[in-house]
C-alpha cells in the first residue's frame, strides 16, 4: 500500500471518528445544554485556546502518571518550548527548548528490560487515557458549552494520538505490540535518551549493547527500528570519526528513501556537515542544499544548526571569518540543544573546527 493511499485512509478514518464523536456528543449533551445560557463568543474562543494548552499538559501528565505506575523514572516534561529537566543529582531545571512537530513531550527511563515482560502499554497510552478521563469528568461535574468544548478538544486530541499515523502514540503502540524485537528497540531508544539527558552516550557507557544491536534480526522495519541506524551513527560522531560517519551516513541516505521525514531531514543536515568537512566535491551536497525541508531545518536557532552552517562555510565557501562568527553563535545557543549530551558534543565540535582554522 503506497503512502498516498495510507494517508487517504487515515484522513477518512479521522473524519469517520470525528463524525461519530460529534453525533454522539450532540445526542448526549443536547438536553444538558438546553438548560444553560449560550456562551459569550469571545470567552468561548479564549476557552478553546486554554483548553488546547491544558489538554497538552493533561496528555503529558498521563504519560508521566502511568509511566511512574509502570516503574519508569522521570527525565523531563515539556509543554511547547518550556521544559522541566531532572538531573542525576536530583535537581530540577527549567529550560527553553523547541522540538519541531510536537506540542509536548514527557520523557522517562524505562525499567530494566526483561524479555516478554517489558511494560510499555500504559506508558504509551497514558496520555490518551488522561485526555479522555479528564474530558468526561469536566463535562459531568459542570456541564456547559465551555466544558463541552474542553471535552471535544480532549476527545479529538485523544483520537488523533490513538489512531496510528506518523509517529504518534498509537503508531508506536501499533509497532511495539507486533513483536518482541521492536519492544526491545523501544527500550533501547528510551535508554539512549536517558543517557543523553545526563550528558552521556549509551553505546559508550554500555558497550555490550553494540553487540546486541548488531545481532538483532529485524523483520518489521519501522521508525523505531530505524532509530538504531542513527544511534550507530552518533556512536561514530562521539569519537569524531568523520570519514566513517560520512560513508555510513551517505549509504543510509542513498539506500533508505523510505525513512520517516523527520529522520530524513536530520540525516540530510548531518550530511551537509560531513560532506563539507570530508568531501566538498561530492555532488550530493548541491542536491541537499536545494531541498525545501532542509532549508527550513537550517533556519533553526540551535548549536547543531550553527555548526552545520559553520562547517559548510569552512569546507565549501572557504570563508573563515564567517565560520568563526557561526561558531560564536553556536556557543551562544548552547542552552537550546535538546539535551546535555548534544550540548557538550556541539561545544566540543566548536573547539575542533575553531582549532582547524586558527592552527
Amino acid at each position: 500500500m503506497n503512502k498516498f493511499i495510507k494517508g487517504l485512509l487515515q484522513i477518512l478514518g479521522i473524519m469517520i471518528v470525528g463524525a461519530i464523536i460529534g453525533y454522539s456528543v450532540g445526542k448526549i449533551a443536547g438536553d444538558a445544554l438546553s438548560r444553560v445560557d449560550k456562551p459569550n463568543i469571545i470567552l468561548f474562543l479564549i476557552t478553546g485556546v486554554i483548553a488546547f494548552v491544558l489538554h497538552i499538559v493533561v496528555h503529558e501528565a498521563g504519560h508521566l502518571f502511568f509511566g511512574l505506575l509502570s516503574g519508569y523514572k522521570f527525565i523531563s516534561f515539556r509543554v511547547f518550548d518550556f521544559k522541566i529537566m531532572k538531573y542525576e543529582n536530583g535537581k530540577f531545571e527549567i529550560r527553553y527548548e523547541r522540538l519541531a512537530g510536537t506540542g509536548g513531550q514527557c520523557l522517562m527511563r524505562a525499567p530494566e528490560y526483561i524479555e516478554g515482560k517489558f511494560k510499555y502499554k500504559l506508558y504509551l497510552l497514558g496520555g490518551v487515557l488522561f485526555n479522555l478521563v479528564f474530558s468526561i469528568i469536566f463535562w459531568l461535574v459542570l456541564p456547559s458549552y465551555y466544558t463541552l468544548l474542553f471535552a471535544l478538544i480532549g476527545f479529538t486530541l485523544a483520537f488523533l494520538n490513538l489512531i496510528p499515523m506518523g509517529f504518534n502514540d498509537g503508531m508506536t503502540f501499533y509497532h511495539a505490540i507486533k513483536d518482541e524485537t521492536t519492544r526491545f528497540v523501544l527500550y533501547l531508544q528510551l535508554e539512549y535518551v536517558y543517557y543523553q539527558s545526563i550528558g552521556k552516550n549509551l553505546l559508550i557507557e554500555e558497550p555490550e549493547i553494540v553487540e546486541k544491536i548488531n545481532s538483532l534480526e529485524i523483520t518489521n522495519t519501522n521508525y523505531l527500528t530505524d532509530s538504531l541506524e542513527f544511534i550507530k551513527l552518533y556512536g561514530l560522531e562521539y569519537f569524531f570519526e568523520f570519514d566513517d560517519l560520512y560513508n555510513e551516513s551517505r549509504k543510509l541516505y542513498i539506500e533508505r528513501d523510505d525513512l520517516l521525514p523527520v529522520y530524513k531531514v536530520e540525516l540530510m543536515a548531518l550530511l551537509v556537515k560531513l560532506i563539507s568537512l570530508v568531501n566538498p566535491e561530492d555532488e550530493l551536497l548541491e542536491e541537499l542544499m536545494k531541498d525545501k525541508s532542509l532549508k527550513v531545518r537550517l533556519k533553526q536557532k540551535n548549536p547543531q544548526t550553527m555548526n552545520i552552517l559553520a562547517t559548510y562555510e569552512y569546507g565549501v565557501k572557504l570563508d573563515d571569518e564567517k565560520v568563526l562568527n557561526l561558531i560564536n553563535e553556536a556557543r551562544k545557543f548552547k542552552n537550546k540543544a535538546p539535551n546535555l549530551y548534544v550540548q557538550n558534543l556541539e561545544m566540543k565540535y566548536c573547539d575542533y573546527l575553531e582549532n582547524k582554522i586558527l592552527k
